[in-house]
């Protein structure tokens, strides 16, 4: 974690340009790190850094630095230092970076690079965002089967440094389709002579290029691997997945949800890295779209302004009514939301998250009616209209139960039906679940009124 006492401390030795002291200062720092205290200066400033470093400390630096800071940098190098970087970045950053490079810069750069450098970066780029392909890297270890363990370690002591990960080394055929793995825990543990393919697995867990990616991340996570491979649809190995790429896909993912359940649009940048204009933009569009929401709240009232003249005590339990409704509807949107995010739940079991809802829904409902009864008691008589006491409180305590139950169906019906569409079951926002409840709770408020006292 980083000493934000340090930072000051780094911006004088950059400012003095004390290269000694600099190689001195991230000598004992991993990579990510310096990539936070590096994070803290401007461009110019970290170009400066980065240039005292080796090739390959320079890489492992940069991998880790925010994408707006990376961009800064690489405008700052000529073309073949960046070429120089790019090659010894991890593949499936350096095919990021390439991406999001300007068209004019990245064609002179491609021909700086090797060619089997150049067909990786541009085979990571084309698989569709939000697939598999997308996140994996090509940088993998693999291992002949009719290999002993003793020279299959030798093999690999070889290839570490180049390789992402050697914890799990893949074993394909002349054609590379996947046969099987084995981690390097088994291949240590192995006689030397033993042969990989005597001590590798078959059976074993795999993606596709094409499969969802938060699918894949949940697959490795429910299994508990370091890594998965990723195969064509002719099994042939192109890539893998590894434990540190699906947290980062599991960050962005509950981030996307979170903002949406908050009623705000997703954002791309951290939240002080987005310009004021584009979060401004964010917000106000959800915030219209539910401001005219809440028109039809409006046009509910209006229809019942006859029925709170007569008897306007009814309208001081309007805010607690909405309310209790709002509240409950999201707190079963989120839940149901998350459960779907977990594959816990799948449209198909609507029928038993119907059931199991309108008995919490019931149950809760009552609680918070009782609830609602007693505090009606505690109200004048004056603003009853000569209704009867006991039997107003009874329609508060009887509408606050009635509009639990709905706002808690709703709320966890919704995204279901959004999942079931094709939709992202987030975009059934807190704010838009608590508008639709508003709607539906007043006009359940005042037809159980209508019933009871008009």
């Amino acid at each position: 974690m980083r000493n934000p006492l340090l930072a000051p401390d780094l911006r004088e030795i950059v400012a003095d340009r004390d290269e000694a002291c600099l190689r001195e200062f991230f000598r004992d720092h991993h990579p990510a790190d310096a990539a936070e205290l590096l994070d803290d200066l401007e461009a110019d400033e970290v170009f400066f850094v980065l240039q005292l470093m080796s090739g390959r400390e320079r890489a492992a630096i940069f991998d880790y630095l925010d994408e707006p800071l990376q961009e800064g940098v690489a405008e700052r190098m000529d073309d073949h230092d960046l070429a120089a970087l790019v090659t010894y970045m991890s593949h499936d950053e350096r095919a990021g970076l390439m991406t999001r490079l300007p068209q004019e810069r990245s064609d002179r750069i491609y021909p700086l690079l090797a060619r089997a450098e150049r067909e990786d970066i541009r085979r990571l780029q084309s698989y569709a965002e939000g697939t598999t392909g997308a996140v994996m890297t090509s940088d993998y270890a693999t291992v002949p089967a009719d290999e002993t363990a003793a020279a299959a370690i030798e093999r690999l002591r070889h290839e570490a440094p180049d390789r992402e990960t050697i914890y799990y080394c893949y074993v394909v055929d002349d054609n590379r389709r996947l046969k099987g793995f084995v981690s390097l825990k088994n291949l240590i543990l192995a006689p030397p002579y033993r042969r990989v393919s005597e001590v590798m697995k078959t059976d074993f867990v795999r993606a596709y290029v094409d499969d969802d990616a938060e699918s894949t991340a949940k697959k490795l996570a429910e299994y508990d691997l370091l890594a998965i491979p990723v195969c064509d649809r002719d099994d042939h190995l192109v890539g893998i997945v590894t434990h540190d790429d699906v947290i980062d896909l599991i960050v962005e993912e509950a981030t996307e949800d979170v903002h949406r359940l908050g009623g705000v649009g997703p954002l791309e940048h951290a939240y002080l890295e987005t310009p004021f204009v584009t979060l401004w933009l964010n917000r106000a569009v959800w915030l219209s779209v539910l401001f005219v929401a809440g028109f039809l709240t409006t046009w509910a009232l209006k229809n019942f302004e006859d029925d709170f003249e007569r008897i306007p005590a009814l309208v001081l339990f309007i805010p607690l009514i909405i309310s209790a409704g709002g509240n409950c509807g999201s707190q079963s949107a989120t839940l149901i939301t998350r459960a779907l995010a977990l594959g816990e739940l799948t449209p198909k079991d609507w029928l038993r998250v119907l059931g199991h809802e309108i008995l919490m829904g019931t149950s809760l409902g009552l609680a918070l009616g009782f609830v609602g009864f007693l505090r009606a008691l505690l109200t004048s008589s004056d603003g009853t209209a000569g209704a009867s006491w006991s039997m107003f409180a009874l329609t508060i305590g009887l509408a606050v139960s009635v509009v639990v139950v709905c706002g808690n169906l709703v709320g966890a019906m919704m995204p279901l039906i959004l999942k079931r569409l094709g939709f992202d079951p987030a975009l059934m926002s807190n704010p838009a679940v608590s508008s639709l409840v508003d709607v539906t709770g007043i006009v359940t408020y005042f037809a159980i009124a209508q019933a009871i006292l008009l």
